[in-house]
């Protein structure tokens, strides 16, 4: 009886305990006791980008297991790891030092799966004919420490078949988690497939890792984390590669130089850079995320791509917020079937085709971008402007929203609507633009008078006797702007612009920011281009084309109800007057859309004044012109300016919000036409405008 007493008291005692530790363990907190968490254990759920133990490189060796390489043998001091058949095997959970020199094996770790195992590379020279040189069979988690001032090589030549067959194919090679940290330096070779491989997270915290392999360079399947290690890739394929459908790349600090034969960086799914600075050269895209729900950050730190593709791709959405980022790309330099989003941060983009592209929608609110040279700039369904300062060198558009129809609308050289592409003005079934010194109508332009200072420009002052006499009467009736256009035009404008049936919305919204768009020689192209709106409501808007065949300043696709309204910001936009374009009588800010015949050279300063001579306007153009769009929020309905291009001056009143001037009919949808004169203004009328001289104190 006594004995059941006993029993039934631990009974009890059992019962109170286990319920006592379970209050404990769910209000532990309260009670002021913090739970001990294994942030390295593989079935931890929290995020933490570097444990503890992965940014100590430098842990204490006294009570570690010594392992000395003596070329073709190893000698053990200490427990968990034994020499065998030319091979070191470790067995056990703990610290080990590994030194000296294997001519011919590998270091195996082969453990429990809860098992933590840290391997510190103490001057190591480990050569593998046939395998991984380092292989970790089973393990919770790896660390490999570079061990300070030291050196350490790791070569594999090839991989047998029997590794082969075990799925072995890294110089490194790694199912479970692996850390690499310390401050030594690491070299990996290998002559056949990748560097270093982790089935699992690779982690790299440190050291100074230089890898040259036949395929990639480094290759994940999990997570990729990298902070302070200075590293530089060499690679036959790619140079950091992450397959599996959940991996991340993840950059905290450090610096990364690579050399690949395919992508410089390949994520399946997240990349996110934080810090540090990446020098990419590769023969393909130079960082591709390729998972259908990835995205592409770059918040700070610094980008330098080379790729013979594209610089940055992804196969969703793409986000800069900050850093610097340099890309030369023969293809595009941002292409992301997602969206783009830019909103902050310096760019400078250089690309064979266009600058920017999105299968979707482009946003750019903030930071610096610089396109010095590309096909188009930027290209989308969509292009949103909130912030930003853009400056783009296009060899055809500027910026190019491009929906409507698909067989139409054409993305990149090879889409529809380019040069020598089958569609739009050079394409096969359509007449060549005309060559330079031609009107649109196929008559030659007249010649340009010198100006007093030597510079050459339109003056009706100076114009023969039967031209000015022309052009200074009104002319009769005017033609619907479908009647100024000719067949091939308005077909011309039909598959660049449709926007029929269920295609997606298209537009170009532009309501802060400054964009500025200069193209010296193109001969068929837009500043802003979008086959559906364009809408303007802030902002600083330049753009100049040089005068030549069909180069319109501003481009909508008024053709497929599209419009293009400004109702805030400053607009000098400059192109060839043959198809120019002004806004549309809806805009709530009053806009001057002035053609003119005989052109205006390049550097020419266009200036617009209100009645008591303040400049509200100026731009000294880049490439000559024939046509000018002006607006800003000074202009009011029913007042007089002065509009100033070079040294020619006429005298305007708006009678209408959206109102066209000068002496030549533009083929687009300008509205009607006023048919002016525009005189020399002497030196006594000059206020010091850039571009034109100061009168003197006499007034001569």
């Amino acid at each position: 009886m006594s004995t059941h007493r006993y029993i039934d008291a631990i009974c009890v005692a059992v019962l109170v305990l286990t319920l006592l530790v379970t209050v404990l363990f769910m209000n532990g907190a309260s009670f002021g006791l913090q739970m001990i968490v294994d942030e390295d254990a593989e079935d931890f759920e929290g995020f933490v980008p570097f444990t503890e133990n992965d940014r100590n490189g430098a842990w204490d060796t006294s009570r570690a297991t010594m392992i000395t390489l003596n070329g073709d043998y190893a000698s053990v001091s200490g427990g968990g790891a034994y020499a065998y058949n030319g091979n070191v095997m470790i067995t056990n959970n703990g610290k080990y030092v590994l030194s000296g020199t294997l001519n011919n094996g590998s270091v195996i770790v082969d453990t429990n799966n809860a098992a933590k195992v840290w391997i510190m590379l103490d001057g190591v020279s480990i050569r593998c004919s046939d395998g991984a040189c380092l292989d970790v069979e089973q393990a919770d988690k790896v660390f490999l420490s570079l061990a300070e001032g030291t050196e350490n090589s790791l070569s594999t030549e090839s991989f047998s078949p029997e590794n082969q067959t075990a799925g072995m194919d890294g110089a490194i090679f790694s199912r479970d988690d692996l850390t690499i940290n310390g401050s030594g330096s690491l070299s990996v070779t290998t002559d056949a497939e990748h560097g270093i491989v982790c089935n699992d997270e690779l982690v790299i915290a440190g050291g100074k890792i230089t890898v040259k392999a036949a395929a990639d360079a480094l290759h994940a399947n999990d997570d990729l984390r990298i902070t302070t290690a200075e590293m530089n890739l060499t690679a036959g394929d790619d140079g950091m590669a992450l397959t599996g459908p959940e991996s991340e790349f993840y950059m905290e600090s450090g610096t990364i130089a690579i050399e690949a034969g395919g992508d410089a960086v390949n994520v399946e799914n997240n990349l996110d850079m934080l810090g540090g600075t990446m020098i990419l050269e590769a023969e393909d895209d130079g960082i591709s995320a390729g998972g259908a729900l990835s995205e592409l950050k770059i918040e700070s730190g610094t980008v330098q791509i080379k790729a013979t593709d594209k610089g940055i791709t992804a196969a969703n959405s793409i986000l800069i917020s900050g850093g610097t980022v340099s890309v030369e790309a023969e293809d595009d330099g941002l292409s992301g079937v997602g969206d783009i989003r830019i909103e902050g941060g310096n760019l400078t983009i250089t690309a064979g085709d266009d600058g920017i592209h999105s299968d979707s929608a482009v946003w750019i609110s903030g930071g610096t971008l610089l396109i010095p040279s590309c096909y188009e700039g930027i290209e989308a369904l969509t292009i949103d402007v909130s912030g930003g300062n853009i400056t783009i060198y296009p060899e055809d558009d500027g910026m190019n929203a491009n929906g409507g129809s698909s067989m139409f609308g054409g993305f990149g050289r090879s889409g529809g609507g380019r040069p020598g592409e089958g569609f739009g003005m050079m394409g096969a079934g359509w007449p060549e633009p005309p060559a330079d010194g031609e009107m649109p109508d196929g008559s030659n332009m007249p010649e340009q008078t010198a100006l007093p200072d030597g510079t050459e420009a339109f003056r009706s002052g100076d114009l023969p006797a039967d031209e000015s006499a022309e052009s200074s009467q009104m002319p009769q009736q005017q033609n619907s702007p479908e009647e100024n256009k000719t067949d091939a035009q308005t077909q011309n404008s039909a598959f660049e612009n449709s926007n029929s049936g269920d295609d997606p919305e298209t537009w170009i919204h532009i309501s802060g920011g400054s964009v500025t768009v200069i193209n010296n020689t193109a001969r068929d192209a837009d500043g802003l281009d979008s086959n559906g709106d364009i809408i303007i409501s802030g902002g600083v808007i330049r753009v100049s084309l040089v005068n030549s065949g069909s180069n319109s300043a501003l481009d909508y696709g008024s053709e497929s109800g599209g419009v293009m309204e400004i109702s805030g910001g400053e607009v000098i936009a400059c192109g060839s007057y043959a198809m120019a374009e002004g806004f549309d009588s809806s805009s709530t800010q009053c806009a001057i859309l002035y053609n003119i015949k005989r052109g205006a050279p390049a550097g020419t300063v266009v200036s617009l004044e209100d009645r008591e001579g303040n400049v509200l306007l100026s731009y000294e153009v880049p490439c000559s012109f024939s046509s000018v769009a002006l607006s800003c929020p000074e202009m009011k309905l029913g007042d007089t300016y002065t509009v100033v291009i070079g040294d020619s001056v006429e005298e305007i009143t708006l009678e209408e919000v959206s109102a066209s001037f000068g002496d030549a009919q533009s083929e687009g949808f300008g509205g009607p036409m006023t048919w002016g004169g525009m005189r020399f203004r002497p030196e006594s009328e000059q206020r010091g405008m850039p571009g034109r001289r100061e009168a003197d104190d006499t007034g001569s």
